[in-house]
């Protein structure tokens, strides 16, 4: 486990109800807006990218010291996405929830923005952690084996005991990845409420 305790750039996604209701480009003002409004706590916001042309990209980008959050439409699926940058303090499942909890914050930020009238709704019940980190997390059985037990721990605090399946990113060529995904469907609000 010694590798993954060094790891920092831990990254998650939680996916787009419907990946149509909303037109990238209407992130722009919003994603400006909270940068003005300095509205991620812990985050020093600075700047927005529009990387709409890129397919399967991160759609439009908000950068911050930390880390980016990101529209993302990462393997066809509209989502949004953190990664972070920086180091921060505490044991990997610390970092993880902390990962968690800034992507969860930003989906209930733009699920009650009103310019977006509640068109963007994110999945409660299906969400996505990976390492940026190839060095401290292979995608390895290994990696698997070591961060099983913080998925696990941090999977039962959001939906219970038994109350979800949490399968790996199989593909060598890709980066360390778990999908945790859960049948009650719960709202990124009661997500971020279980993690506090």
């Amino acid at each position: 486990m010694g590798a993954l305790e060094e790891l920092q750039r831990i990254g998650c996604k939680l996916f787009a109800a419907d990946g149509t209701s909303v037109r990238l480009r209407e992130l722009v003002p919003v994603f400006h807006r909270w940068i003005q409004s300095q509205a991620v706590r812990d985050h020093l916001l600075i700047d927005v990218a529009d990387y709409e042309h890129v397919p399967e990209g991160p759609g439009v980008l908000l950068a911050a010291h930390q880390g980016n959050f990101s529209l993302d439409l990462g393997r066809g699926r509209m989502g949004l996405a953190y990664n972070r940058k920086t180091t921060q303090p505490g044991g990997l499942a610390e970092r993880v929830r902390a990962a968690l909890c800034a992507a969860l914050t930003a989906c209930r930020l733009l699920e009650d923005d009103p310019a977006l009238t509640g068109r963007l709704r994110f999945r409660g019940d299906e969400l996505y952690v990976f390492a940026n980190d190839r060095l401290h997390a292979p995608n390895s059985a290994a990696t698997l084996a070591g961060f099983q037990p913080t998925m696990d721990a941090i999977a039962t605090a959001l939906y219970a005991a038994g109350g979800y399946q949490v399968t790996a990113e199989r593909d060598p060529r890709e980066r360390f990845g778990l999908r945790v995904t859960a049948a009650t469907p719960l709202s990124a609000r009661q997500l971020l409420e279980r993690l506090a």
